[in-house]
């Protein structure tokens, strides 16, 4: 089950604020933004994605001038929700990024209606030999209206001195309109130019095609957001006054008692006060099978309500929910930039101003060779043939579609760059209580000095445990009320990772903790260690329990492993991924384990310090590692990790410092995880291949280089056709990742 995590960043620096963006189309534009918010007071710097349409700002610690942001913004051409930057909800921002795309989306299909119903009229000019002379007539409104918020784009990039891909495609468009038109006016120069004006229209056309089915396609990569915000019911029933009130889920609040009748679908997170039902929680954890639940249990908002109806107290609504904390998460993931992108960002730098270049020399080198007509048709194809969208799109789009494929498959990864070293691990360390095993203790032995009473230190035990997040703890805690131990109180507890907790109960100073944490207290005696022998030749873990300094003693517990354990490791072996096991618990029951589960390298007994080293160590060796854990033991390990992964129903320190995490506790979801990353590594490869070669080949084939050998020209209607293509195919190759095998 996910636990109630906070995702955000640390609060040692501000944390940077996700921010949608309107008005850009293509990666220039992305540039030119990123470039525009890097210059505001109070941003360090930004982080713009193209193929989410968000940016990502780093504010300094002061105040941002968000007037002047917007103002400098909105000069640009671009936009920003109404509101505080990155304070505004989640749906919000989302409505807002739905309402840019589909206005554009709008826009561009509006546009190619026009384009392609003036093209058809050229040619049925040209095919009814009309006079040439209505040829500019009919393309007119093509160019300049249809064709108006490229030019407008083009031209503000080229004021600004920041040249787009509008700006090579309105130059095309123009040129060639331009020179149909002078055609007319100068038969002796431009005679042979004057079907020019067809080409004007197609590319028009063709451009505003791509881009429509650009949008259409980007909008279904980026649908996971809403997808999960959609689970929630916009409306909730609650109980007022003793009756049974409808109320907008934002009315809400926590503390009050939720009704959720069968079939429906659970509003609130909250606490089972009344009835038993089973819930289908597959959004959260990708299970499909329902969930038995009853009173003093959790259910998650988004869930559907089974067969009995039941009472819930609200503990998260919205945003707080676990559903909203999964929902940020995956934007925030899907408005990251993966390392491998950089390369294209700054051959997307100085493409336009190249592509220019090149344009400018095809123009003068074909003027010498042949004629104006075929100098003009040679630049504006090299001006449209250019894409530098596709590099633009390569990364983002896959990555947009990546996070939410994991999130459907019960798998949460919060970067763009813990995606991209996820393709790389190689191996893979397991903690073991809790993720290869069920997390589910039980105390199965209790030896005690002689003076001693059992069900005293079991209470005493449970006392300190009931405040400790472990899952040994759990163990203990359960056993003592199973036998109707008598409850006391702890006061000043304190857990210290690898060494142990400790509390004052009845005024008297408990410790529990391990034989390694014992040793370090100067607790163990020949009486100790016979204990510890004793229950680890069972299989079974030793706690050992100290009241005033002294070792009273010890509890087994034994906690078997998962189901799911043997399934997953052997999923890793054939992913040719080396498993080890790496646990604080006595190197005895580890070993026993590991041999069980037919891993060949593990090692118990390890303090946090000691599982963070040998992570660095495995590091330095040369290996990609990913850590699986779930405690706070686990935080160092985790974060030094190269992939750090926590289970589900960790403690919220692990999520914290985890790159991923299982929103269910199950180890199979781990190779689904390092699939995800590997069908998302080569998704963008194939992207950023397509885009380069693509380019390579394109621009020199539409400046006619092989016209001396052979045949093979691109007139500027088809490198129009082509661009469209070439970032259409990038989506698309994307959006394949949303049925890509990750068993």
């Amino acid at each position: 089950m996910t636990s109630s995590t906070d995702l955000s960043d640390t609060p040692d620096s501000p944390s940077p604020l996700l921010v949608p963006i309107r008005g850009m189309s293509c990666q220039a534009c992305a540039q030119k933004v990123e470039r525009l918010l890097s210059e505001i007071p109070g941003i360090e710097r930004a982080e713009v994605n193209y193929g989410a349409h968000s940016a990502k700002l780093f504010p300094t610690g002061g105040a941002i001038d968000e007037g002047r942001l917007r103002s400098t913004l909105s000069r640009a051409g671009y936009g920003v929700p109404d509101g505080p930057l990155g304070g505004g909800s989640l749906e919000g921002d989302v409505g807002f990024a739905e309402e840019a795309a589909v206005l554009e989306t709008a826009r561009n299909r509006r546009g190619f209606f026009v384009a392609a119903a003036g093209t058809l009229a050229l040619v049925a000019a040209h095919l009814t030999h009309a006079p040439h002379a209505l040829g500019p007539i009919i393309a007119a409104p093509v160019v300049f209206w249809a064709g108006r918020d490229i030019l407008a784009r083009g031209a503000r990039a080229a004021r600004d001195l920041s040249p787009d891909m509008n700006t090579l495609v309105g130059l095309g468009m123009v040129v060639a309109w331009s020179a149909g038109a002078f055609g007319l006016l100068w038969p002796e120069w431009f005679g042979g130019a004057k079907d020019h004006v067809h080409a004007a229209a197609m590319i028009a056309a063709f451009v505003l095609l791509g881009r429509w089915m650009e949008a259409r396609a980007r909008s279904r990569a980026g649908d996971a957001v809403r997808a999960l915000l959609d689970l929630t019911p916009d409306t909730a029933r609650v109980l007022r006054l003793g009756q049974e009130v409808e109320v907008p889920l934002a009315e809400v609040k926590p503390g009050q008692m939720v009704l959720v009748r069968p079939g429906e679908r659970v509003p609130v997170d909250g606490t089972i006060l009344d009835g038993s039902t089973a819930f289908d929680e597959s959004h959260l954890t990708g299970e499909s099978f329902p969930v038995e639940r009853g009173p003093g249990e959790k259910a998650w908002a988004g869930s559907i309500n089974g067969l009995g109806a039941v009472s819930l107290q609200a503990t998260g609504i919205g945003a707080v929910s676990a559903l909203g904390r999964i929902a940020r998460a995956v934007r925030e993931a899907q408005g990251s930039r993966a390392p491998i992108q950089h390369l294209a960002d700054r051959v997307s730098a100085v493409f336009v101003p190249v592509v220019l270049g090149i344009a400018l020399v095809t123009f003068g080198t074909w003027l010498a060779l042949e004629d104006t007509p075929t100098a003009i048709a040679r630049a504006v194809a090299v001006l449209v043939i250019a894409c530098p969208c596709a590099l633009g799109l390569a990364t983002p789009t896959a990555i947009l579609v990546a996070s939410g494929r994991g999130a459907a498959e019960g798998v949460l990864v919060r970067s763009a760059e813990a995606l991209e070293r996820l393709a790389a691990v190689d191996t893979v360390v397991f903690d073991k209580t809790g993720t290869l095993t069920a997390g589910e203790p039980e105390v199965r032995g209790l030896l005690r000095a002689e003076d001693q009473e059992p069900e005293r230190l079991l209470a005493l035990a449970a006392a300190v445990e009931a405040s400790s997040e472990q899952p040994l703890a759990r163990g203990i805690v359960s056993h003592a009320r199973e036998l109707e131990c008598e409850r006391l109180r702890a006061e000043d507890f304190r857990a210290e990772p690898g060494q142990g907790v400790h509390a004052r109960v009845d005024g008297q100073e408990v410790w529990l903790g391990s034989p390694r944490a014992a040793a370090m207290r100067g607790l163990v005696t020949e009486t100790v260690e016979a204990w510890t022998s004793e229950l680890t030749d069972q299989g079974w873990t030793p706690v050992l329990l100290a009241v005033d300094g002294v070792a009273v003693g010890a509890l087994g517990l034994f906690d078997a492993p998962r189901p799911e354990s043997a399934e997953a490791l052997a999923r890793l072996r054939e992913l040719e991924i080396g498993v080890h096991v790496l646990s604080g618990d006595h190197p005895a029951t580890v070993g026993r384990l590991a041999k069980e589960l037919g891993v060949e390298q593990s090692r118990g007994g390890t303090s946090p310090e000691e599982k963070r080293e040998e992570l660095v160590r495995l590091g330095a060796s040369g290996a990609r590692v990913a850590m699986v854990g779930d405690g706070i033991n686990d935080a160092p390990a985790l974060a030094a990790a190269h992939v750090g992964v926590a289970m589900g129903g960790g403690a919220d320190v692990a999520l914290e410092a985890a790159d991923c995490a299982l929103l269910r506790d199950d180890p199979r979801r781990v190779p689904v995880l390092v699939q995800l990353g590997r069908r998302t590594l080569g998704t963008i490869r194939i992207n950023l291949f397509w885009a380069f070669a693509y380019n390579l080949v394109g621009l020199p084939v539409a400046a006619g280089v092989l016209v001396p050998w052979t045949a093979v020209t691109v007139t500027p209607p088809w490198a129009a056709a082509a661009m469209s293509a070439s970032s259409v195919c990038v989506v698309l190759n994307s959006l394949r990742l949303r049925r890509a095998d990750l068993s």
